[in-house]
């Protein structure tokens, strides 16, 4: 065998996990969390926006939505006109937005590596190396646990976790299928130990591909549901992963570059267009196959932006910010206090919700885990 081979055989094995995923068709469906990274920072002030507060217009003269494009979801609140898709999940109360997310003392640090490393570990300890979920799931499983898709595990990032790194579940087909052209040879020495397990883990990924191409085949035309790009893409690969059954109870994949410091409108407009239009397309197939009321997508970011807009019609890091959450067992509505822009901090909008309370929320109302923060939960989850 060629050492290119035996490489190749090493670097797929993490991906036998999903054939003892794939063969759990008895198990009860897990309760599954989409993580949705909104990398270098989202300007939550003109994503949920407070349109009927003067101070807003004053801070953003430029910027500023204007009050008859917002789209109204009540208590002087609205969302971004270019959210436009997921209205009807707000109106189906399976939105809820959590406001004045923050990081304790995030005026201190506003890097993006700094407040990025607080988001994916849960913790404020900067030489912390392991993501939040595995604080949750403190015990390793041989069940895959999590797909971050692209190049990033971020918060699935642990030692005992089983995460994997995908770009789509055809991709660990197609590697199989490569590596099925040069495959080790039947006749190998099984007296050779090394030998004998190489084979063994060779005919196992063989079989793993194999029948994880027959759950996929079914949901081929889910593909075409989606909008165009890398993010729809994702969201594609999540939901035929779920409607297969693949047993993995949580899945991440990001969507930027929000660090709009220059011109932010017309590319805040495109990238919440984009998020929108992929979420709305991922509700509806989701529910088409009774597969909603098991799925939380929550969005996460590194910080807001500043409230006032700065002289390069952008915004400048910031701190506390608003995100949201959706599924068919969130219970719709706000949470957190609306933005005091009469009240800032140092040019920021306050924080009131500790970020790690979003994690418990999560451990404890959603996963039924004990909670590894001492932290008050959110209840935005039934």
């Amino acid at each position: 065998m060629h050492r290119r081979e035996f490489l190749k055989i090493l670097g797929l094995t993490p991906f036998l996990s999903l054939l003892a995923s794939s063969n759990s068709f008895a198990n009860a469906m897990p309760r599954i969390v989409v993580l949705v990274e909104l990398k270098g920072g989202n300007d939550s002030l003109n994503t949920l926006i407070p349109y009927q507060d003067p101070a807003y217009y004053q801070l953003r003269p430029q910027l500023a939505i204007p009050k008859q494009h917002v789209l109204n979801l009540g208590e002087g609140m609205g969302m971004h006109p270019a959210m436009q898709a997921l209205l009807p999940v707000w109106n189906n109360k399976e939105m809820a937005w959590i406001q004045g997310i923050g990081v304790p003392r995030q005026e201190q640090a506003r890097s993006h590596f700094t407040s990025i490393h607080h988001w994916e570990t849960g913790s404020l300890d900067p030489n912390l190396d392991q993501g939040w979920l595995g604080q949750v799931f403190p015990h390793a499983s041989p069940s895959l646990q999590g797909v971050a898709i692209g190049n990033e595990l971020g918060p699935l990032l642990a030692d005992h976790f089983n995460a994997i790194n995908l770009h789509s579940p055809e991709e660990f087909v197609q590697y199989v299928d490569k590596l099925r052209t040069n495959k080790l040879r039947t006749s190998v020495d099984q007296s050779n130990p090394m030998l004998a397990h190489i084979f063994e883990m060779q005919q196992k990924l063989f079989q793993a591909s194999e029948q994880i191409d027959r759950q996929l085949q079914p949901n081929q035309t889910i593909k075409q549901q989606f909008p165009a790009g890398e993010f729809g893409d994702g969201l594609s690969s999540i939901a035929r992963m779920i409607i297969s059954d693949f047993q993995i109870p949580i899945y991440k994949l990001s969507l930027g570059n929000f660090d709009t410091h220059v011109s932010q409108s017309a590319l805040h407009q495109r990238l919440l267009h984009e998020l929108s239009t992929g979420l709305a397309a991922f509700r509806k197939v989701l529910y088409q196959q009774h597969k909603w009321e098991n799925v939380v997508v929550l969005t996460y970011s590194e910080f807001g932006r500043r409230a006032s807009e700065n002289q390069s019609m952008g915004t400048d890091h910031g701190s506390a910010a608003a995100h949201f959450a959706i599924g068919g067992s969130v219970k719709g509505g706000f949470y957190g206090q609306h933005p005091n822009l009469i009240a800032l901090h140092a040019g920021d909008i306050q924080y009131h919700v500790d970020f790690r309370s979003v994690y418990a929320t999560l451990a404890t109302r959603w996963w039924q885990q004990s909670s590894p923060w001492d932290m008050p939960d959110i209840p935005f989850i039934a």
